[in-house]
């Protein structure tokens, strides 16, 4: 008898040319997507500053350093860091000599924030609103912005707080958002100092959601395959495969649960891609019950007609 090479009867293969090709052809595929990914890949994002107009020799410099944002409630923390570079403006080198009100805009609306006179100017911790569609992940890009007004002011008859003069003042960017691409223009309208910004999703997040799917796009594409094997009589059913559609169903949602900044359900990447993998993994439960049923029905006609054959 010539030598066996079925599956039943397993020996090794020899090591042909082609397989060596395919498997340096595949080797060299994942060492370029491993250092596209991890070469692009930034712990704390990107910030990118365009400046069309400057405020010459302001009297107050402040710094926006983005620290968190939430893209669900399309809210940004911003950390404010001011430093007074006029120097008519403190009494001994740090402290005020009149009372300082910064006023930060966003979308959201206005934040004001007051240093009395005698006290030194602190740093400021502001939550602004932006706009984007958290829905369109992992594509989705939110808008905001940052207009400060700076002025002097006093207290007055009645408590109330009475401006007295307004302050040039100068806005930079520094820092960045994990995960996020933040793109600044730095502007001056009407004498204040504003801050354009626009986030985007990281290039390693967005190439890691595509991963994540089409992880799980092969495992129920496998299943598929194995299951219409099953069914159209090419392979012989067994309960393991049973078992491994069964379980494709409990670990989609595992899996979806890795995907950065976990979108809502009925994100885009849902509707377009993941949801058709459940819809899949689905199919392939059923079409492995019906190969079960069908085969186990002729084994039980065959045992009976071996019995009555007897």
């Amino acid at each position: 008898m010539g030598e066996n090479l079925l599956p039943a009867h397993p020996k090794p293969r020899p090591v042909s040319s082609r397989g060596l090709v395919i498997g340096l052809v595949a080797l060299l595929f994942f060492a370029f997507a491993y250092g596209l990914v991890v070469r692009e890949y930034q712990v704390e994002g990107n910030l990118t500053t365009q400046v069309e107009g400057e405020v010459p020799d302001p009297d107050i410099a402040v710094v926006a350093e983005p620290v968190d944002f939430d893209a669900r409630t399309n809210t940004m923390s911003v950390r404010l860091r001011s430093d007074v570079l006029d120097s008519a403006l403190l009494d001994d080198g740090v402290r005020l000599n009149q009372g300082v009100r910064i006023t930060v805009n966003g979308a959201d609306g206005s934040h004001e924030f007051r240093f009395p006179q005698g006290e030194p100017i602190g740093n400021i911790e502001v939550d602004l609103g932006t706009s984007g569609e958290i829905y369109a992940y992992p594509f989705d890009s939110h808008e905001g912005f940052i207009a400060l007004l700076v002025e002097t002011y006093q207290r007055g008859t009645g408590g109330i707080n009475e401006t007295t003069g307004q302050l040039s003042a100068s806005l930079a960017m520094a820092g960045a958002v994990g995960g996020w691409d933040i793109s600044a223009d730095l502007t001056e309208i009407a004498g204040l100092p504003v801050a354009d910004l626009t986030l985007t999703r990281c290039f390693s997040n967005r190439a890691f959601a595509f991963v994540l799917v089409l992880v799980a796009a092969t495992v129920v594409v496998l299943a598929l395959t194995a299951s219409l094997l099953t069914v159209t009589n090419r392979r012989r059913f067994e309960v393991a495969l049973l078992t491994w559609n069964g379980a494709i169903l409990f670990a989609l949602p595992l899996l979806r649960t890795y995907l950065p900044g976990s979108p809502p359900i009925g994100a885009a990447l849902d509707i377009y891609l993941y949801l058709w993998t459940f819809v899949i993994a689905v199919a392939s439960l059923v079409l492995m019950l019906i190969s079960w049923s069908q085969q186990r029905k002729a084994d039980l006609i065959e045992e009976q007609s071996k019995l009555r054959g007897r």
